[in-house]
């Protein structure tokens, strides 16, 4: 059904992409991806490539959504690739519902990509173009002004997008050439929403100007990205706290604009979009003044920047801990909402024998402990000593043997290890825990 003549449309791929455990295309249903489908599937063939699936999300935002997704499992049987259909929940974060459909759409594709996979997105050089448009009415700096990127991390696996050299105008004409039907949102022609706004009333009207203004744009896109990679190699003064929460700590002869930059910078290496410049450096400057005691943060979508400990550290949210089990055995591996327990190969003077069961609570309930050979001395003093965040000191995982604590994750063993009767063998082991939600 015209694959072979729309696998013309893709360049060729890289081999980190071709020896991927598997590809999975985000397929909408509009014309761009029913070309991407048809095409991988054809280039596939040729490659040897692996197993290929695709996911459409239905936001719940149009009543024609259900035929939308029939539309895209008629096309996914004729090529023999099989879809996963997920419903999402838009939330109103005050961004917009177009940035609030990207996000929760994301979330869907994060959650079904394995180690390694890829993802394949049908965004096209018109789709580019809009993008830097968009983000230079905004502000944005260099990072942003670089456009969309081929290829970038997605939860465990990737994105790859193969069209960002392809005009709309020219995918649409091949899918038609080859007699496929594909999805009209009729919501693409309102212009309140801002991108369409540009691409049905702005960029007409630039266009009859200046005709080239797609490969002016991407070109200067080019050069941004350039200076994107040349502000990454500046070195930061990076960290991480003890429970893995990145860190990038404050240089005090920096001034706001300066530390500032370098927040900007940090976010950018984080794949994470940065707030808007004059919150960026309200807490840059509160970073550079505000007193030991005070923990300034800047809050905006999912992600929070908090001062602590003379550094600004990406704050991760404790897991939950409803599922916690009560008692563990030693050497038995467990998880749930909270994370996983594992063991590991310790030195006998410093591990727990195999096979002793014990019990597991939160540090929320330990008002007092002590160390081996140190004194015994307030939870939460230990706790400031050891660095361990004040917003993490009530959610470290506790083993206990007969409310005796012995252990305290990940800061190590506790002097009531001594209590122990088991004798350790060689073959003594460690917690290892490693929490549910990455950082």
């Amino acid at each position: 059904m015209g694959g072979a003549a729309l696998r013309e449309l893709l360049p060729d791929l890289p081999d980190s992409i071709i020896t991927a455990p598997r590809w999975w295309v985000a397929l909408s249903g509009g014309a761009d991806s029913v070309a991407l489908l048809y095409a991988l599937s054809a280039y596939r063939e040729s490659v040897a490539g692996p197993p290929v699936s695709a996911i459409h999300v239905n936001h719940g935002l149009h009543p024609d959504a259900p035929s939308w997704a029939q539309t895209c499992q008629a096309h996914c049987d004729a090529v023999s690739v099989p879809l996963l259909v997920t419903e999402c929940t838009v939330a109103s974060s005050g961004r917009g519902l177009e940035a609030d459909a990207r996000s929760a759409r994301y979330q869907a594709f994060e959650s079904v990509l394995g180690p390694e996979e890829v993802l394949f997105t049908a965004h096209h050089a018109d789709d580019m173009v809009e993008t830097v448009l968009l983000r230079l009415f905004r502000g944005a700096g260099p990072r942003g002004l670089a456009g969309i990127p081929q290829e970038r991390a997605c939860g465990h696996g990737r994105i790859f997008r193969p069209f960002l050299d392809q005009r709309a105008e020219a995918l649409k004409a091949a899918v038609a050439s080859a007699g496929l039907e594909y999805v009209l949102d009729p919501s693409n022609l309102e212009v309140r929403q801002d991108r369409n706004y540009l691409r049905q009333v702005v960029l007409p009207t630039v266009a009859e100007r200046w005709p080239g203004y797609r490969e002016t744009v991407r070109r200067a896109a080019g050069l941004q990205a350039l200076a994107r990679d040349r502000l990454a190699a500046l070195p930061l003064p990076l960290g991480e706290t003890r429970m893995g929460e990145p860190v990038l700590a404050i240089d005090p002869l920096l001034d706001a604009a300066g530390l500032a930059a370098q927040i900007h910078q940090w976010l950018g290496l984080l794949a994470v979009e940065a707030p808007d410049q004059r919150r960026l450096s309200e807490l840059a400057r509160q970073a550079l003044t505000a007193n030991g005691d005070r923990m300034p943060e800047l809050v905006w979508r999912e992600h929070c920047l908090r001062v602590w400990g003379g550094s600004v550290v990406k704050v991760s949210v404790p897991e939950s801990f409803d599922d916690l089990p009560k008692r563990v055995t030693v050497g038995e591996s467990v998880a749930g909402r909270w994370g996983s327990l594992s063991w590991e190969p310790g030195p006998a003077g410093d591990a727990l024998p195999r096979g002793v069961q014990l019990g597991l609570q939160t540090s929320a309930r330990l008002e007092n402990l002590s160390f081996p050979h140190r004194p015994e001395k307030a939870t939460n003093k230990w706790l400031q000593e050891m660095r361990i965040p004040p917003w993490w000191r009530r959610y470290l995982l506790v083993l206990n043997d007969k409310n005796i604590p012995v252990w305290l994750l990940p800061v190590g063993a506790l002097a009531g290890i001594s209590t122990l009767n088991a004798p350790v063998a060689d073959d003594g082991l460690v917690p290892v825990w490693r929490r549910a939600r990455p950082v």
